[in-house]
C-alpha cells in the first residue's frame, strides 16, 4: 500500500516537471517568435566594388536664341488671323488681317491736333504779338540760334552802357553836392589860392632876375589846369547831349514810316556851331546838323491811327472773304469770326478755308500790332518837347565851353622883361585875389546851377536806362513767342501728318511679318483688339538655334563643364536633336546656391516652347565601396550607413543595426561611392519597414 503509494507520488512529480518544461519551452518559442514580428524589418545589400556615372539632370523649355517681336503700334480689331503657331512664313506675309475702322490712336492725336491748334492761336492774340513775328513764324524764317544770341548780347551791351553812364551820372552829382555844402560853409577859404598867388607874385618879382624859367612854367602849368578843367565840362555836356538825344530818338522810333531812316543820328563839330538851316521833307521833319526830328507830333499820331484804321479796314475785309465763302457752302449765320471758325471746323472742307482763316489771322495781328504802337506813340511823344528844348539849351553850352577852350588854347608865353613881367603878375594876382573876394557871394549860385545841371543829366541817364529795360523786356517777350510758335507751328505740322499716316493705315491694314522664319506664339484671336505697343506674335528668324535652361546645385554643377553633350529622355523621338552646353551662370533666384546650365539646342525637330529632359555629366568610374543611394543617411553629426551585425543566442542568431560613419566620394542615379571603415563585404541596410536607430535590433526580410 505504501509502496504503491510512493509509486504514484513519484509519477506525479515526473508529469508536473514534464508539463512545466513543456510549458517553459513554448513560452520561449512564442516569446521570441513575438519579439522578432515587433522587430523593424530591413532590406540589406553587400557593400562591393562596382563604378558610379555621375549625371545631372533636368527639365528647361526651349526658347529661341533671338526671337523677333511683332510689335502693334495701335490698338486695332483683328478680323481673321492668317496663320496657325509653327508655320514657317515669309517676310511681308499677312499674320493678322485688321477691321476697316479709326483707331484710339487716330482719335487721339485729331484731339491733340486741336488742342496744338488753339494754343497756336492763343499764343498769336493771347499775347502782344508783333507782327514782325508773325510774319517770320508764317513764312518758316525763324533766327537761328547765333543771330537771336546776337540780339541778346547787343541789347544787354547797351544797357551795360547806360548803367555805367547813370552811375557816373550820380557821382558826379554826390560830388558836386559834397564840394557845394563845403563852399557854402566855408565861402572865405577861397580866398587863401589867391593870397598865396599874390605872395608868390611878390616873391617872383624879388626874384625876377633869376626865375624867368620858372615863371614861364608856372604860366604853362596854369593854361594846363585851366584847359584840362574846361574839357572835361565839355565832355560832360558831350555826354547828356547823347542821352537826350537817345530819349529823343526813343520817341521818334516808336514809328518805322514817318520818320526818314528809322531813328536820330546825332553829329556835332569841335568848332561848336549850333545853328543851321532848316531843310523840310515829305514827312513834315526837320533837318539841324545831322538830326532829323519830327516837329509835328499831331502829323505822328495821325498817321498811327492812319496805320491802325487801315489795318482794321484790312482785317474787316478778310472777314468779308470768309463769311462770303462760308454763306456759298451753306452757312447761315452771322458775320461773327468765332461762330465762322466752329462751322469751318465741324465742315468737311477745312483745307479750303484755311488760306483765308491763316489771312484773317495775319490781318488780325497787324491791327493789334498798329493799337500797340498807337499806343506807345501817344506815351513816348509826351515828353519830347521838354528834351528837344533841353538839347537846344546843352548845345548851347556846349558852344560856350568850346569857345573858351579856344580862347585858353590860344594864349601863349611871350617872354619879355623879367622884372615888368612880374609885376604886372603880382598886379593881376593882387586884382584875382580882389575880384574872388567879390565873387564869394556868387559862389553859392553857381554850384546851385551846376548842382541842377548834374540833377537833370542823371535824369536823362536813367530815362534812358528805363527805356532799354523796356525795349529789352519786348525783345525777349518776342523771342519767347518767336520760339514758342514756331514750335507749336512744327508741332502742327508734324501731327497733321502723323493723322494722314493713321487714316491711311486705318484702312485695308494688315499686320505682316518683317522677317521670315517660323511662328512660336501669336497673341490674339479673331475679334480682340490689338493693344498699343504690344507684342502680336513671335517669329524665330531663319538660322537661329534654341536655348535651353535648367537650375541646378553648386555641387551638381561641379561635376559639369562647358562643352559637354548632353543625353535627351526619350532620345529615339528626336531625329537630329544636339543638345551642348554652353554656359554656366549664377541663378539669380537662388545666389549662391544655384547655378544655371545654359545649352544650345539644334534639331529640326524642335519648337519653341518645348519641354526637354536632358541629362549632362562625368564618364563612369570605378570605387572600392559602393552602395545604393539609400542605405546613406545622414543627420547633424554627417553621412553614415547602418550595417547589420549578427550576434549568437542559445535561441538562434539576433541582428543589430550599427552606425558607419562615411565619406561620399560620387554618387549617381542610384549608387553611391563612399570611404569607411570597412572590409567590402559587409551587409548594409537598403530600405525598413520603421525607423532604425543604431544599436537596435532588427529582423531580415526573408525574402
Amino acid at each position: 500500500m505504501n509502496e504503491t503509494d510512493g509509486r504514484k507520488r513519484r509519477e506525479w512529480v515526473k508529469n508536473a516537471a514534464i508539463i512545466f518544461l513543456t510549458i517553459m519551452l513554448l513560452l520561449t518559442f512564442f516569446s521570441n517568435t513575438i519579439m522578432n514580428y515587433s522587430l523593424p524589418e530591413v532590406a540589406t545589400q553587400y557593400v562591393q566594388r562596382g563604378s558610379i556615372t555621375a549625371k545631372v539632370r533636368g527639365t528647361g523649355n526651349v526658347e529661341a536664341t533671338d526671337p523677333y517681336n511683332v510689335v502693334v503700334k495701335g490698338s486695332r480689331v483683328i478680323s481673321s488671323v492668317a496663320v496657325k503657331q509653327g508655320d514657317l512664313v515669309e517676310k511681308d506675309q499677312v499674320l493678322y488681317y485688321l477691321e476697316d475702322a479709326e483707331s484710339e490712336e487716330l482719335k487721339q492725336a485729331e484731339k491733340e491736333l486741336d488742342d496744338l491748334q488753339l494754343a497756336y492761336m492763343k499764343g498769336l492774340f493771347g499775347n502782344n504779338v508783333s507782327s514782325e513775328v508773325i510774319s517770320k513764324v508764317a513764312n518758316g524764317n525763324i533766327d537761328g540760334f547765333a543771330s537771336l544770341q546776337a540780339k541778346v548780347a547787343d541789347m544787354q551791351s547797351r544797357l551795360d552802357a547806360a548803367e555805367k553812364r547813370v552811375k557816373e551820372c550820380t557821382d558826379a552829382l554826390n560830388n558836386l553836392s559834397l564840394q557845394s555844402t563845403v563852399n557854402s560853409n566855408n565861402a572865405d577859404v577861397n580866398t587863401i589860392e589867391a593870397e598865396s598867388a599874390v605872395t608868390q607874385a611878390d616873391l617872383d618879382l624879388t626874384n625876377a632876375q633869376n626865375s624867368a624859367a620858372n615863371a614861364e612854367r608856372a604860366f604853362n602849368d596854369k593854361i594846363a589846369a585851366e584847359k584840362a578843367q574846361v574839357t572835361n565840362e565839355i565832355n560832360e555836356l558831350k555826354r547828356q547831349i547823347e542821352d537826350v538825344q537817345t530819349l529823343i530818338n526813343g520817341a521818334g522810333s516808336v514809328t518805322d514810316t514817318i520818320i526818314n531812316n528809322g531813328d536820330f543820328n546825332f553829329s556835332y563839330n569841335q568848332s561848336g556851331n549850333t545853328g543851321g538851316e532848316n531843310s523840310g521833307n515829305n514827312s513834315g521833319n526837320v533837318s539841324l546838323e545831322g538830326i532829323t526830328l519830327p516837329v509835328d507830333k499831331t502829323t505822328q499820331l495821325a498817321e498811327y491811327r492812319s496805320m491802325r484804321d487801315e489795318a482794321q479796314a484790312l482785317r474787316d475785309k478778310k472777314l468779308e472773304e470768309i463769311y462770303d465763302a462760308a454763306k456759298s457752302g451753306g452757312y447761315g449765320e452771322g458775320k461773327n469770326i468765332n461762330e465762322l471758325k466752329a462751322w469751318i471746323d465741324t465742315s468737311d472742307n477745312y483745307e479750303s478755308y484755311r488760306t483765308l482763316l491763316q489771312d484773317y489771322d495775319t490781318a488780325e495781328a497787324q491791327y493789334n500790332y498798329a493799337v500797340q504802337k498807337l499806343s506807345e506813340a501817344e506815351e513816348n511823344l509826351s515828353g519830347y518837347d521838354s528834351n528837344v528844348e533841353m538839347l537846344a539849351k546843352l548845345r548851347q553850352q556846349l558852344a560856350a565851353k568850346e569857345a573858351e577852350l579856344n580862347n585858353i588854347s590860344a594864349i601863349t608865353y611871350q617872354p619879355g622883361d623879367t622884372v615888368k613881367s612880374a609885376q604886372d603878375k603880382l598886379n593881376q594876382a593882387r586884382k584875382n585875389l580882389a575880384d574872388q573876394t567879390n565873387a564869394n557871394k556868387y559862389t553859392s549860385a553857381s554850384y546851385q546851377n551846376q548842382l541842377a545841371n548834374a540833377e537833370a543829366a542823371l535824369k536823362n541817364a536813367q530815362a534812358v536806362y528805363d527805356l532799354l529795360k523796356e525795349e529789352q523786356a519786348e525783345m525777349n517777350a518776342d523771342i519767347n513767342a518767336e520760339l514758342d510758335l514756331s514750335k507749336t507751328s512744327k508741332d502742327i505740322a508734324d501731327k497733321r501728318a502723323e493723322i494722314a499716316k493713321l487714316k491711311e493705315e486705318s484702312m485695308g491694314a494688315a499686320i505682316t511679318a518683317p522677317v521670315a522664319g517660323t511662328v512660336t506664339s501669336l497673341a490674339y484671336k479673331a475679334g480682340e483688339t490689338t493693344k498699343p505697343e504690344e507684342t502680336a506674335a513671335v517669329i524665330q528668324v531663319e538660322g537661329k538655334g534654341y536655348t535651353l535652361t535648367i537650375s541646378v546645385t553648386n555641387e551638381q554643377a561641379r561635376k559639369v563643364q562647358v562643352g559637354d553633350t548632353a543625353e535627351l529622355q526619350n532620345a529615339w523621338y528626336y531625329d537630329d536633336v544636339q543638345v551642348i552646353l554652353a554656359a554656366i551662370k549664377p541663378d539669380p533666384d537662388k545666389p549662391g546656391q544655384n547655378k544655371l546650365l545654359e545649352f544650345n539646342v539644334t534639331g529640326s525637330s524642335i519648337q519653341a516652347g518645348q519641354a526637354l529632359n536632358v541629362s549632362v555629366g562625368q564618364r563612369s568610374t570605378d570605387y572600392e565601396l559602393v552602395v545604393p543611394n539609400s542605405a546613406v543617411r545622414e543627420d547633424n553629426n554627417g553621412k553614415f550607413i547602418l550595417i547589420v551585425e549578427s550576434k549568437s543566442s542559445p535561441l538562434g542568431n539576433r541582428y543589430i543595426a550599427t552606425r558607419v560613419d562615411v565619406e561620399v566620394l560620387a554618387s549617381d542615379d542610384n549608387n553611391t561611392a563612399i570611404s569607411a571603415g570597412l572590409y567590402g563585404y559587409e551587409y548594409v541596410i537598403t530600405t525598413s519597414t520603421k525607423p532604425v536607430e543604431a544599436g537596435k535590433q532588427v529582423r531580415l526580410n526573408e525574402s
